[in-house]
């Protein structure tokens, strides 16, 4: 049973950890890079990778739903516009045969070409971020934070009224590795100080627009 609200609980917990990907990107990751990690069962162990999914799904609908939100995004807020960038180019995904990846002579074998790193170096270069290897720890700590607290606040609003609930979801719906239990269950076995520190440095890299949850509800 799931409340209202944009997304319900699959979308609404897929967004900030597609955000969090594109970040990874201004920073110093490629897609192939963090689809790995988000694929590997020593990592992530997602059933595919965000941008293999965005890929798969139609670049065009991100594109259109930013679009639509823009004279509402909040000021201040973290905003990547590689996605926007691929979108103008006529990347619209697999069904272009080329979004961030490229699927060559109708193969669905994600191939990662020049054109694509470039937008991506040419967004670092914008924001004035100097990129760099980034350890396959940090994209899987980093995309988790982003996991874990938006089913927080998914909780703290009323819209999933258990935790299970949001396990259910993520595993069943979204490829969330069955072995972790789910993002609450995950986060339920780390150190609770630890997870809220990192929390409040992700909140700050993310700008004023990032809503930081109330952990607690997590453990309750």
């Amino acid at each position: 049973v799931c409340g209202v609200c944009f997304g319900f609980i699959g979308n609404r917990m897929a967004e900030p950890y597609l955000r969090e990907a594109e970040a990874l990107l201004l920073e110093g990751a490629t897609p192939a890079r963090i689809d790995a990690v988000a694929q590997s069962p020593e990592w992530l162990g997602m059933a595919m990778g965000p941008f293999a999914v965005a890929d798969m799904s139609g670049l065009d609908i991100a594109w259109r739903m930013r679009k639509a939100q823009a004279a509402t995004r909040a000021q201040g807020v973290r905003y990547v516009d590689i996605l926007d960038r691929l979108c103008e180019a006529g990347r619209l995904g697999r069904k272009t045969g080329s979004g961030y990846y490229t699927y060559a002579d109708g193969k669905q074998a994600p191939v990662t070409d020049s054109v694509v790193l470039q937008i991506i170096e040419d967004a670092s270069i914008r924001r004035g971020i100097k990129r760099q290897q980034l350890p396959a720890e940090t994209i899987q700590r980093r995309a988790m934070l982003a996991i874990v607290n938006e089913a927080a606040c998914l909780l703290g609003e009323g819209v999933a009224t258990r935790a299970s609930d949001i396990d259910v979801v993520m595993i069943h719906g979204y490829g969330f590795p069955r072995w972790e239990g789910g993002p609450v269950h995950w986060a339920r076995q780390q150190d609770r100080a630890s997870l809220s520190r990192e929390l409040h440095e992700l909140a700050a890299q993310c700008g004023s627009g990032f809503v930081l949850a109330d952990l607690n509800v997590l453990f309750e």
